[in-house]
């Protein structure tokens, strides 16, 4: 039993080592719960407020690279993000604007961190992890765990050139920075979650079924500020009674349950979740100015400075100076596909935003599917998609995050002109396109707004977008800042990962066409569409590729088509086949001849233009497939277990599961 200042903490761990915390209010259990996790996640969570502090750069340089989320880019582009957008005034003001029972478990999350922080020697915390500082935590670090939440997507954008729109209007500011600051941002791939719920019309026996599959680690790789889960459980005697896994950092269950409710969550992968505002910028050493429904406005100059750890040794101050209009910072960004060149101010109602510490402890609290819509949709906070259901059967899908109010009606008035462009880079000369309201802030949506799904049926999705996500039905255009289903609205569009086609979705439709014909739906054959490990590229199009690849055209091809003909087009342990034809559909999906029709219905299935000259580039990927994985020191038919596999006390375990771009449901890799 451990104790804070006000109240008794009962924590206790079972066998598999899940921790539940038990209070008598809200600071309490807080206190209990920031122990836990500091004692069981402490490298993690440090190493987390110092990226959301912008303080990377201090302690490791400007230059390295980490991966934050699932986005790879430097450390002084790290700093510079969060500095720009999350900076310490907002935190403060998001903590203030908690509920008072959110604030109060917040503080007491944080003083649990620290009581246990402050218990460990020096020693204690070198063998723990020596990589990272020891730092005093604030209520603050977690404020902006919640907001990062909001702003993410914007790296992608922006990241590479943070430094560069530094001074760019000025050459005596101008940032001379090192090359690798303007390299893209890295989006880590063979990430993405599944989750399907089955409603009481379809299931056998009462209440719903909840299946939920979020991609995500359980252990840290030093540098990479991932999506790492946490298993809890929380309870507060008659008031809260919630277990499940909350991500790195974010102290409340992201997916999870409690006596009548089960939700898992997906990434809002579809979502476009700001608009860019193309400006027009008088650049001038003296007085650069801003265009404004006919006015040009003076441009306030701010100064960010960033700690860094330099070659010598020594931590030095660099200094960064941006421009600032009404809209926000700006930034210099290069022509790239669906983006003109040019200075571009964001508008993100996702900004300045914790509320989902609120949303997530209110729909811990819910006792049906409408209660947990009706919690997530009064505080939106979290940008991500949910799927719930409940004991009465019934099942949901939400989008919990904040979107631009914005109609394609609008969109298209307010939009550059040039159909070459993305259908969000909007006029940034007229107010009327800001999107804006009291003291500038970004205008968010009513609830009547948003695509929320209720069925009895099934429902599905793998961080694709509302309108297949209830199975057979094609749900209404909705606003295409929620999934880009209009051709029109497609330019420099991915449906998934950077893919023009997604074959996870494709794979569940087939699944749930599957499930559909028997007589009821039940556990057990509902894991199996997770479990059994088909390959949907495998399935769909490995017969076709055989038929027309020549087989006499060399010895080594001919032994590779044996091998894919007799492979069983799964990813188990130890199927024989499934490690060539992973390398190998590497290589053909890169040649984008992959696609499905520009609706997404995952019905239609997709589509692998077969004609002479992609059968060569097949042919030829196929060939170098051969040759990399016997460069590699394995057999064509080596298990796919014996190359996926994890050493635990020296014993070595094969895994099973497989790739994203190959439709595997059970992602691995």
């Amino acid at each position: 039993m451990l104790k804070n200042d006000l109240d008794a903490v009962k924590i206790r761990w079972t066998e598999n080592d899940v921790p539940h915390i038990e209070a008598n209010n809200y600071g309490s259990l807080g206190f209990g719960y920031g122990y836990v996790h500091a004692r069981d996640r402490l490298a993690e969570i440090s190493a987390q407020a110092i990226v959301l502090r912008g303080e990377r750069s201090k302690y490791y340089g400007a230059e390295q690279f980490s991966t934050i989320g699932f986005l790879k880019t430097t450390n002084l582009n790290s700093d510079l993000m969060f500095r720009l957008r999350m900076p310490a005034e907002w935190a403060k003001e998001e903590l203030e604007n908690l509920s008072d029972d959110a604030r109060a478990y917040v503080v007491g999350y944080v003083n649990g961190l620290n009581h246990f922080v402050q218990s460990l020697t020096e020693e204690e915390w070198n063998e723990r992890n020596s990589a990272e500082p020891l730092i005093t935590f604030e209520p603050e670090d977690v404020i902006r765990s919640a907001m990062r939440f909001g702003i993410m997507k914007e790296l992608i954008e922006i990241g590479p050139h943070l430094v560069a729109s530094s001074g760019a209007w000025n050459s005596d500011l101008a940032s001379k920075h090192h090359s690798c600051h303007g390299e893209d941002v890295i989006v880590e791939g063979g990430f993405g979650s599944n989750a399907w719920a089955f409603g009481g019309d379809v299931v056998e026996g009462e209440g719903a079924i909840l299946l939920g599959n979020p991609h995500s680690a359980w252990q840290r790789t030093p540098h990479q500020q991932r999506i790492y889960m946490h298993q809890y459980h929380l309870t507060i005697p008659g008031e809260l009674d919630v277990a499940g896994t909350s991500f790195l950092g974010f102290p409340l269950p992201l997916t999870g349950y409690n006596g009548d409710v089960s939700w898992s969550i997906l990434d809002a992968a579809t979502v476009t979740s700001f608009v860019l505002q193309l400006m027009n910028i008088q650049e001038s050493a003296l007085n650069p100015t801003y265009l404004m429904d006919g006015e040009q406005k003076p441009l306030e100059l701010k100064e960010i400075s960033i700690d860094v750890l330099e070659d010598h040794g020594g931590v030095e101050t660099r200094c960064y100076h941006f421009l600032h209009s009404e809209l926000g910072y700006l930034f210099k960004l290069p022509q790239r596909p669906g983006k003109p060149e040019g200075w571009y101010a964001i508008t993100n109602p996702g900004e300045r935003n914790a509320r989902g510490i609120n949303q997530f402890l209110a729909a811990a609290k819910t006792s049906t599917t409408k209660e947990f819509v009706e919690a997530i949709s009064s505080h939106r906070g979290i940008l991500c998609q949910l799927i719930v259901g409940d004991r009465h059967g019934d099942i949901a899908y939400v989008m919990a995050g904040n979107v631009p109010p914005i109609t394609d009606v609008q969109m298209a008035q307010c939009h550059v002109g040039d159909r070459e462009v993305a259908f969000n880079v909007l006029d940034g000369t007229r107010s009327e396109c800001s999107f804006r309201g009291k003291e500038q802030r970004p205008l968010t949506a009513s609830n009547s707004f948003y695509p929320n799904i209720f069925s009895r049926r099934i429902i599905h999705n793998a961080n694709n977008s509302y309108k297949y996500t209830e199975y057979g039905v094609c749900q209404q255009d909705f606003p295409s800042v929620f999934g880009q289903h209009k051709p029109e609205y497609q330019v420099a569009k991915s449906i998934a990962a950077g893919l023009r086609f997604d074959p996870r979705l494709a794979m569940s439709a087939i699944r749930m066409k599957e499930l559909s014909k028997a007589p009821s739906i039940t556990p057990s054959n509902i894991l199996e569409v997770l479990f059994d490990n088909r390959n949907y590229a495998a399935e769909t199009f490995l017969s076709d590729i055989l038929t027309y690849v020549q087989t006499t055209s060399s010895v080594s091809i001919q032994a590779a088509i044996k091998v894919l003909d007799n492979w069983d087009r799964k990813n188990n342990s130890d199927s024989r086949g499934a490690l060539l034809f992973h390398l190998f559909w590497n290589k053909v999906v890169q040649l984008n001849i992959l696609s499905m029709p520009s609706s997404g219905d995952p019905e239609l299935g997709t589509q692998l233009d077969l004609n002479t000259e992609s059968i060569d580039k097949i042919q030829k990927a196929l060939d170098e497939s051969v040759t990399e994985l016997q460069q590699l020191g394995f057999e064509l038919d080596t298990a796919w277990g014996h190359v996926l596999c994890k050493t635990e006390n020296d014993e070595t375990i094969p895994l099973h599961g497989g790739s994203y771009l190959e439709g595997v449901l059970n992602g691995e890799i």
